[in-house]
């Protein structure tokens, strides 16, 4: 890896994203960085030093975010959920940066999901290898952890269970990725002999995905739920009939929640970053079929056209109601 000391003879490094192949510039400003500097670094380290307009916004936007919200604490272990997709990969790049401002440690895990028989992060498939290039790159270990149940039977069995409700593979997928990176979160925990709360699992999550969850609910007559930043979760099971999946107490944290998708695609783009199009190997991919979510990805998207902040205010609107109520459980008007 690059030889910190020498870097800070032109740079802040707590503002730089570090890569063996490629240093990425965070905030212009504050790494106090020129185009001669830039030049320099080059011309001593031998790699290139990519400036991205898209990317220091995002990059900023995300620093405020985790500030605000306290979401990273120095020293924390940070579990970054990799799936190696735009959103997941962009975040690993920003947390890199927090190893030198707080001293965190980052471990990327994969979890290879049995998706009725498809599994798009198999160990020898092209996108894990793309995955595990970019760990290398960012010097950042990786993990691959493997459920050989099938999520979508899973859900058919709590389909057939529940009372009117249907569950998509979606939701099993996401109780299998819960169990693991909860399970591997408690063994840090208790082998680094440090407080549960310093192990936190971190998914890319985005302003697109929060706000079509909210609409997707309300269209569905279900409970009004978002994303939260940092989101502490006790212990669970999960019945699937015979078989039952444990969930640790766990810390998830969401630093992109602020961020639009398409904000994320153009950083990756400018950076000359290549990401794992998973989508377009998972079938149920909110990009396929006809799914309500897929229809409010899709409304949303049309009204931004005229309204550009439409999704802040969706989200918004739905912290501030649930808020309301939480503070005013009467019902009584302010």
């Amino acid at each position: 890896m690059i030889n910190l000391r020498e870097l800070k003879k032109y740079a802040n490094p707590f503002f730089l994203t570090i890569r063996k192949d490629k240093i990425l510039v965070n905030n212009k400003r504050m790494a106090r960085l020129s185009r001669t500097k830039m030049n320099k670094i080059e011309e001593d380290f031998g790699i290139p030093v990519i400036y991205s307009k898209t990317y220091e916004y995002v990059s900023t936007k995300v620093g405020r975010f985790i500030n605000r919200h306290k979401i990273i604490s120095p020293r924390d272990v940070i579990i970054v959920g990799l799936s190696g997709g735009k959103d997941s990969l962009l975040l690993l790049h920003l947390l890199e940066v927090y190893r030198r401002k707080y001293g965190i440690k980052l471990i990327a895990v994969t979890v290879d999901v049995n998706i009725g028989g498809v599994r798009p992060w198999k160990e020898d498939s092209e996108g894990v290898k793309l995955i595990k290039h970019h760990c290398e790159m960012l010097n950042i270990p990786h993990l691959l952890l493997k459920s050989d149940l099938d999520v979508v039977e899973l859900s058919e069995i709590l389909t057939k269970t529940s009372k009117g409700m249907e569950f998509s593979p979606c939701f099993s997928c996401s109780v299998i990725k819960r169990h693991l990176l909860g399970k591997l979160a408690k063994e840090i925990s208790e082998k680094e002999n440090i407080p549960y709360e310093k192990v936190k699992i971190a998914y890319g999550h985005n302003l697109d995905d929060n706000s079509d969850t909210i609409l997707a609910n309300i269209f569905k007559g279900e409970r009004l739920k978002f994303m939260r930043p940092l989101t502490k979760f006790k212990s669970n099971v999960v019945n699937y009939k015979d078989l039952k999946i444990q969930l640790e107490e766990c810390i998830i944290i969401r630093p992109m929640l602020p961020v639009l998708e398409e904000d994320i695609i153009k950083a990756l783009e400018e950076c000359n970053i290549e990401y794992y199009k998973d989508k377009d190997i998972c079938p149920y991919s909110r990009d396929r079929g006809d799914s309500i979510r897929r229809r409010c990805h899709e409304i949303l998207e049309k009204l931004e056209e005229e309204i550009p902040n439409i999704r802040e205010m969706v989200v918004s609107s739905a912290i501030k109601t649930v808020e309301f109520y939480s503070k005013n459980p009467y019902n009584i008007e302010e």
